[in-house]
């Protein structure tokens, strides 16, 4: 059973959205030669995996991550947090470079650093790396439903 995808998850739910496609990305530097985005404006996806559950972690793209503040705002303890790997990407149907705080994944845990409501219409992972959403931040705050924590390292 596949699931649905992050575009699919935005239409359900009637948020309005646009997508585009471009070259595969994975590192910044993907990022700034194939979409010339403002990097205010972009939303980077983190995932994380405890021993029962993803934690996505959505933040500004030059925010750096701090792990300490990302597992205390997920309510576990910085030695259970590890990085999602390739496989642990699969499972949430979901590409390196693609990662998008938007699943229907139960037993998961999204985190927005306390910034993310108020960056005005933001550019996020569709779940592929060849694939960028724009979205008005709120609109995602208020259809996600994360828990806001200053996550900043």
């Amino acid at each position: 059973m596949s699931r649905p995808t992050p575009a699919q998850i935005l239409l359900a739910a009637g948020v309005p959205f646009s997508s585009f496609t471009h070259a595969p990305i994975r590192t910044y530097e993907d990022i700034e030669r194939e979409l010339k985005l403002p990097a205010e404006r972009l939303l980077k996806t983190l995932a994380f995996r405890t021993e029962d559950r993803f934690i996505l972690v959505s933040m500004p793209m030059l925010t750096p991550a701090g792990y300490g503040k990302i597992a205390k705002a997920a309510g576990v303890s910085r030695a259970k947090l590890r990085r999602a790997g390739e496989d642990d990407l699969a499972e949430l149907g979901m590409a390196p470079g693609g990662i998008s705080p938007l699943t229907e994944l139960a037993g998961r845990t999204v985190v927005f650093h306390t910034t993310v409501p108020d960056m005005g219409t933001v550019y996020c992972g569709s779940g592929r790396d060849d694939e960028t959403i724009e979205v008005a931040a709120a609109s995602l705050v208020e259809l996600v439903r994360p828990v806001l924590h200053d996550v900043a390292g």
